[in-house]
């Protein structure tokens, strides 16, 4: 891939993970189906990575093994048949597991399957049918596997030796079994504790702490993983002594099995650094949203603008899309586009 070549691709070493999400409550059943959420903790042993908060940090997965094993299974190739990519020689098995898109349909290998099937997922469709694909036709076909990207949840003012992620395992029903996200597979279930994967940062332009921030209010709005950018902003703004008032408008299902960060949250709270705005929407008979605790907090929404706040949204698109006509009922359609245009709105939505 050689769009990497312009990024400093590095070797990061995985030397903690830790399941956040608490699956021993009464929420477990419904926690499993969302995915488990594990904080993930790197370092690279050589010198450390220049980031700022807001950045994400860019991963080159691996296919799952057992993916890789049935995928070869099915297509009669042997794992150690070598292949030639671009000007190198490697296994199939390794150019599968590292290289290649098992997933997405290429337009090349079309023919080879049923109409049935050649509109769906590659992986599925080649297990039902065991296509007889001469073995440098698959490869040459095969869309590449692409880097995914998690915003980093660690600042290197307050620790400039880590890395930290916030990940939810991706599951999924398939046809015949049960299929997972590759690279949060890959992060949360294959990657063994001291071994590396590669990595590379990919700068954020604007949803980052600016100068324009220092000293004023910041309002942090999200909802699941979103969360992670936010536990490096309030960490930043400590480290460098910033007086800014941080406040935080979270949301989940469970606050026992989804609050991520929670004894940071609750200390940072009680040392008065942040205000916690929280609504879980499963715990209580009515269901509450985060946009129904900014209806709520108005006043206090409107004076943090009124003090020259800037507002960040990080989440899903249907949490920015409510958060949006929320600002806009609380604040007022051109207030918030002024603040747009003012970088003081900024969504990181997914």
């Amino acid at each position: 891939m050689r769009f990497l070549e312009k990024y400093d691709v590095r070797e990061a070493f995985l030397i903690s993970r830790k399941l956040l999400s608490c699956c021993d409550s009464s929420a477990a059943s419904s926690v499993e189906a969302e995915g488990h959420v594990y904080q993930l903790l790197f370092q690279i042993k050589e010198n450390p990575l220049a980031y700022k908060v807001g950045d994400s940090l860019g991963v080159l997965p691996k296919n799952p093994k057992h993916v890789v094993e049935k995928v070869l299974a099915s297509l009669g190739y042997s794992p150690q048949h070598s292949v030639k990519i671009h000007d190198s020689s490697t296994t199939i098995y390794e150019f599968l597991r590292t290289r290649a898109n098992l997933d997405k349909f290429p337009g090349k290998l079309k023919s080879f399957f049923s109409e049935e099937v050649a509109s769906g997922n590659l992986y599925e469709a080649i297990c039902k049918e065991r296509p007889n694909i001469p073995m440098d036709q698959f490869t040459s076909a095969l869309l590449p596997l692409l880097p995914r990207f998690y915003s980093l949840a660690s600042s290197p003012e307050a620790n400039e030796e880590e890395l930290e992620l916030l990940v939810r395992l991706i599951s999924y029903p398939g046809v015949d079994e049960q299929r997972y996200g590759v690279c949060s597979f890959f992060l949360c279930r294959e990657l063994e504790l001291n071994t590396s994967c590669q990595v590379f940062i990919q700068p954020t332009q604007h949803f980052t702490l600016g100068v324009h921030l220092r000293n004023k209010p910041l309002v942090m709005i999200g909802a699941g993983t979103g969360i992670a950018p936010y536990k490096a902003f309030v960490q930043q703004r400590i480290a460098t002594g910033d007086a800014g008032k941080n406040i935080l408008f979270f949301g989940e299902r469970f606050e026992k099995a989804n609050f991520y960060y929670q004894d940071f949250w609750k200390q940072a709270a009680a040392q008065q650094l942040v205000d916690l705005f929280l609504a879980f929407s499963r715990d209580g008979e009515k269901k509450v949203y985060v946009q129904d605790i900014l209806r709520e907090h108005r006043d206090l929404v409107t004076k943090a603008y009124e003090e020259g706040a800037s507002f960040f949204v990080c989440g899903s698109k249907v949490l920015g899309q409510e958060v949006k006509k929320t600002l806009e009922d609380i604040l007022g359609k051109m207030q918030l586009s002024q603040l747009r245009e003012e970088r003081r709105y900024v969504i990181d939505v997914y």
